[in-house]
């Protein structure tokens, strides 16, 4: 008893010293903001790298891919885990455990290249690893020589000591480089000096940081939880300045013109107040959140738009079987809702930016043929809903029900489809033909439009039996309450996020196990994405198998960022 007294005293001791020890070697988090330029154009967070990756290995998806893909889930030994994050064990698991990771796009350079717009953004992968510079710089060097190997093919790596330790790779004679810096527990990756360069200045106080935009404090502390795996945000100016790139794409005129862009710019500025993404996991998969802040106004003068009348079965005998994305616009009064989004912009704007959107507003549906959205949408009753067939290698088709025949087909032929330009056809079998622009056509007291290559591919799926893939989308769509509501095939995604990731590991899908994947995503089912109105702006959230997160890892694929 005498001995034992003194070994349970000291056992004792030693499990406290234990635990404040490891009390001590636990990381304390880091606000991610302050790494990032204050002037960065998005900025997205993820603390918590282990819980993505369970989030993701839980998905449905993953786990019918496993036995073919050989992917094992990562145990969650608590004691592990526990371990890792105290800085003990293998460098990767202790790394994995301890990091906070945040991504931020500095700039955007934009080209254009035989009548091709080629966007190159400047890109910097901010790592808070909590662990020490001798542990991670290795480490880090060879990370940066994977990417670029993996991303432009075989590159020239060279390392230099300054302000920080840095690795350079890139291709002989080529301009697209990666730089790697690695400055105390630091490591920030970019596709440019500047990049990279901006994060340093700005965990260094050189410059402003991202902690000085209350906006975005504000938005995170409402918008965010605990059990959010990422978060993202674009300020209001932007917002602003990402739409005025943009704008002129859907426009049809090309970018580039610095009046056209500053007025649009500062038109967007008066509408929008930001923009927020949230991913949080979900039933088999993740969901994704997105929110669009608007002006109170603008908000107010939307309601319209988004009151919704029910549901029509006879809709879908118009989708076919197979398809690469459909929204179903549930509108009560389309033609309300159209006006309803002219009040919204004409509210804040002057009246030449007013007249810009308006245009802008109207392009979204001359690419269907419809030049007098006011007149032709007083024709047509709810839902609308614009399709994008499997066969199509882009555009897509609108489809809705006919309330007056007669002055839809007048409108048609009076504006877009006059002088030959666009043909108006009867039933389903139709066959447009080649040399029209346009094309329209009436069954069953629905009308289908838009550019007659689409409308050719649209009509051959209508035509051709296939596996029916639309019962979860059927079912799912009738359980919705949404205004809007998106429903895409996301096979490809899928593949993508799951070959870039094997590829990252240095393996490689043989052809037969590659076509059981392809078999096994097919049956996956689509992504699903609901469009609300709140008090606060619109929402979208989207319910996936891996979210943007695939979006994100299938950006790593070779060349994918010169497109």
């Amino acid at each position: 008893m005498k001995l034992f007294r003194p070994l349970l005293a000291l056992a004792l001791l030693l499990i406290l010293i234990a635990a404040a020890w490891l009390w001590w070697a636990l990381p304390s988090r880091v606000d991610m903001a302050g790494y990032a330029p204050a002037d960065s154009l998005v900025y997205v967070e993820f603390n918590n790298l282990s819980e993505v990756a369970q989030a993701i290995q839980q998905s449905e998806v993953w786990q019918a891919a496993a036995p073919i893909t050989g992917s094992k889930t990562t145990s969650r030994s608590r004691f592990m885990m526990a371990a890792a994050r105290a800085g003990i064990g293998p460098l990767e698991a202790v790394v994995f455990a301890r990091a906070q990771v945040a991504l931020v796009v500095v700039d955007l350079n934009a080209t254009e290249e035989n009548d091709t717009l080629k966007v190159r953004p400047e890109v910097a992968l901010i790592a808070e690893t909590h662990t020490s510079k001798w542990r991670t710089k290795t480490s880090a060097a060879e990370v940066v020589r994977k990417l670029a190997n993996f991303a432009y093919g075989a590159s020239m790596c060279s390392e230099r000591t300054g302000d920080a330790d840095y690795v350079e790779c890139s291709i002989a004679g080529g301009e697209r480089k990666i730089v790697g810096a690695v400055d105390g527990t630091l490591v920030v990756i970019g596709n440019s000096d500047n990049a990279v360069r901006s994060c340093l200045e700005a965990r260094r106080g050189s410059r402003p940081n991202m902690r000085t935009d209350t906006e975005l404090l504000k938005v995170r502390s409402n918008f965010a939880s605990d059990k959010t795996l990422g978060f993202g945000y674009i300020s209001p100016a932007n917002s602003a300045k990402l739409f005025s790139w943009a704008a002129p794409l859907l426009m049809r005129q090309a970018p580039g013109n610095p009046q056209l862009e500053q007025l649009l710019a500062v038109s967007a500025g008066k509408i929008l107040r930001g923009v927020a993404w949230t991913a949080s996991p979900t039933k088999g998969g993740l969901e994704d959140r997105f929110l669009f802040s608007l002006e109170p106004g603008v908000v107010q003068r939307l309601q319209p738009a988004f009151e919704t009348a029910g549901p029509d079965e006879n809709i879908w005998k118009l989708i076919p079987q197979s398809f690469q994305s459909v929204t179903i616009y549930r509108s009560k009064a389309p033609a309300v809702a159209w006006s309803s989004l002219g009040s919204a912009v004409s509210f804040k704007l002057d009246a030449v930016p007013a007249v810009l959107f308006g245009e802008l507003l109207r392009s979204s549906l001359s690419v269907y043929g419809i030049d007098n959205p006011k007149e032709v949408l007083t024709t047509l009753s709810p839902p609308l809903l614009t399709l994008r067939p499997s066969t199509a290698t882009e555009g897509s088709i609108l489809v809705a029900r006919v309330s007056d025949e007669a002055k839809l087909r007048r409108s048609l032929m009076e504006d877009v489809f006059k002088d030959g330009k666009g043909e108006i056809l009867e039933g389903l079998e139709s066959n447009p033909s080649a040399d029209k622009e346009f094309a329209a056509v009436f069954a069953d007291g629905y009308v289908l439009l838009g550019r007659t290559e689409n409308m050719r591919s649209g009509l051959a799926a209508l035509r051709t039996p296939e596996t029916d893939r639309r019962a979860g989308v059927k079912e799912s769509a009738h359980e919705s309450s949404a205004p809007i509501v998106t429903y895409s095939n996301d096979e490809e995604r899928l593949n993508n996020f799951i070959t870039t990731l094997l590829k990252l590991q240095g393996r490689s899908l043989s052809s037969e196990e590659a076509a059981n994947l392809q078999s096994t995503l097919r049956r996956s089912g689509f992504s699903s994405t609901e469009t609300r109105l709140n008090a606060f702006g619109i929402e979208r959230t989207t319910r996936s198998a891996f979210g943007q997160f695939g979006t994100l890892v299938s950006l790593l694929q070779a060349d994918s960022s010169a497109r």
